[in-house]
């Protein structure tokens, strides 16, 4: 296979100061190509798009809980709990009673019954020590004989991995995890509703009704799993190297716009592949940005 060493990859020399490429907010940098590759890819160096992180797999940042609940009915007090446990065996009765839960409840806001209330930003970092640990939520529902029982409504549920560069990673949302919320109760007609891409729900019984007590139950949520930092293609096989004009030349290269400060990481790699073999070459750039 071809080696694509030929492909010669600089930057516009006029951007260049004390051996430094200096841009402005809004500046193109133009970086300069001769000869040819297969495949040639950027990475601007900004966050999402590192080629440190390109094969990155596991990361584990701040894990950060979030929702919206609503009391309504009746004026049962602590008929809400929110657990999470990073030791459930099985998604099934016994083991859902019996595992391992830390009730988190008192670090969340929670609605009294006078409207809906945020929760605040929920900080289990201290639950996840490892970026393959899995960590699952539950809310448990307790309502009681002799008056009217509470009902809850849970709404904008997330969980987040915030990285420390700031990037957010949702690992779980109420859309995109409406099937795999698992509910249980223990001896009571009283139960959590289907749940829906909106909300949780669970609907207490009149002052007549007996003693209850209700899960729902997230999937396990490996919090630390992530996606590598994407490439932006500038060529693939069978294309050509995108063409630009400098002062009324034509040049053969790619032009990218950094639109915030900073100091970044340009990444441009160029590389030729065939079944079983790779070669690769990767050229980088200190890039400025005031």
């Amino acid at each position: 296979m071809e080696s694509p060493n030929d492909l010669s990859i600089s930057i516009d020399p006029s951007l260049i100061k004390d051996g430094v490429v200096n841009l402005k907010v809004g500046d193109t940098a133009k970086f300069l190509m001769s000869g040819n590759a297969e495949n040639i890819t950027f990475y601007s160096g900004e966050v999402g798009r590192n080629y440190l992180y390109a094969d990155r797999k596991l990361a584990l940042g701040a894990t950060q809980l979030a929702f919206t609940s609503n009391a309504t009915n009746g004026t049962q007090a602590n008929t809400l709990q929110v657990l999470a446990t990073t030791s459930l065996a099985k998604l099934d009765s016994t083991n859902v009673v019996g595992a391992n839960w830390t009730d988190i409840t008192s670090r969340a806001v929670l609605s009294t019954g006078a409207g809906a209330k945020a929760s605040g930003t929920i900080d289990l970092s201290d639950l996840v020590k490892n970026p393959s640990d899995s960590l699952t939520f539950a809310f448990k529902y307790t309502g009681t004989t002799g008056s009217a029982q509470r009902t809850w409504t849970i709404t904008a549920l997330t969980v987040n991995n915030v990285l420390t560069d700031g990037t957010i990673i949702p690992q779980l949302t109420l859309a995109t995890d409406v099937t795999y919320w698992s509910r249980y109760r223990i001896g009571t007609s009283v139960n959590w509703a289907t749940p829906s891409t909106t909300q949780l729900q669970v609907v207490g019984g009149g002052a007549t009704a007996a003693n209850n007590t209700s899960w729902i139950v997230s999937r396990p949520v490996f919090v630390g799993r992530v996606n590598p930092d994407p490439a932006t293609v500038v060529k693939h096989l069978g294309s050509e190297i995108p063409k630009y004009t400098i002062a009324g030349k034509t040049y053969s290269g790619y032009n990218y716009v950094y639109t915030k400060a900073g100091t970044y990481t340009a990444t441009i790699t160029a590389f030729n592949i065939t079944t079983g073999d790779r070669k690769e070459i990767v050229k980088q750039f200190t890039i400025k940005v005031q």
